[in-house]
């Protein structure tokens, strides 16, 4: 019987290719799997997939190697934010959200910090720039396809951010200092990068996002920034 394979991180193609060397190095059989996160004829990062016998060796490495390190990436040291009191929400505009909101904005107001809402989207510009950008049924040409994106996503901030005012006017939301930023990526990378470069006090996040089902846990999103 086949030995199962279970998935040890979600990561760029570039990412991925570095844990699989690494891995593979220490003797371990290491595979890539393209994974479907938005649309399904859109992969915004691959799984990285191991047997189930070498999870603990695996994790054994990862927390001791430096294969995420900017240095190994090809990124840049960023710039770290000194006045770096705030509370940082991921959303995607779920009901879980709302909630995250709701629970960021009371520990906000309770720590005399700032609330910064942080919503990452996808766009086939960014999928064109990854190494195996070719798979995509898109091109950087596609600029109303782009567009129609960008709308949408600063559509459901909008309304996003409607419902936040009514809960602050309402008195179910404290009423304190927030911000909305908007990043295009990968969810869990843009999210950590973040992280880097403003130090926020905390994140907080909901269990699941949008496209979760009731019997999983916890998202993969929230899963992959813890």
């Amino acid at each position: 019987m086949e030995e199962k394979l279970v998935t040890l991180a979600i990561l760029t193609y570039v990412k991925a290719q570095i844990l699989k060397n690494v891995l593979e190095n220490e003797g371990i059989e290491t595979y890539i799997h393209n994974v479907n996160q938005i649309q399904p004829v859109v992969s915004s990062g691959v799984r990285v997939r191991i047997k189930e016998s070498d999870l603990p060796h695996a994790l054994r490495i990862t927390e001791s190697s430096s294969w995420l390190s900017e240095e190994v990436v090809g990124g840049k040291t960023p710039k770290i934010e000194k006045n770096n009191n705030k509370v940082l929400i991921p959303v995607d505009f779920s009901g879980y959200s709302l909630k995250a909101c709701e629970f960021g904005f009371n520990l906000a107001q309770n720590i005399d910090a700032e609330a910064v809402l942080l919503h990452v989207y996808f766009t086939p510009i960014y999928a064109t720039s990854l190494p195996y950008g070719d798979i995509f049924n898109y091109q950087l040409s596609d600029e109303e396809n782009v567009r129609n994106i960008l709308q949408k996503v600063h559509a459901d901030l909008k309304a996003l951010s409607a419902k936040v005012k009514e809960k602050v006017i309402s008195g179910e939301f404290p009423d304190i200092k927030y911000s909305c930023v908007l990043r295009e990526g990968i969810p869990e990378e843009e999210i950590l990068r973040y992280v880097k470069e403003y130090r926020p006090r905390i994140i907080v996040m909901g269990t699941r996002g949008k496209n979760q089902k009731d019997f999983d846990l916890i998202g993969s999103v929230t899963a992959e920034v813890i």
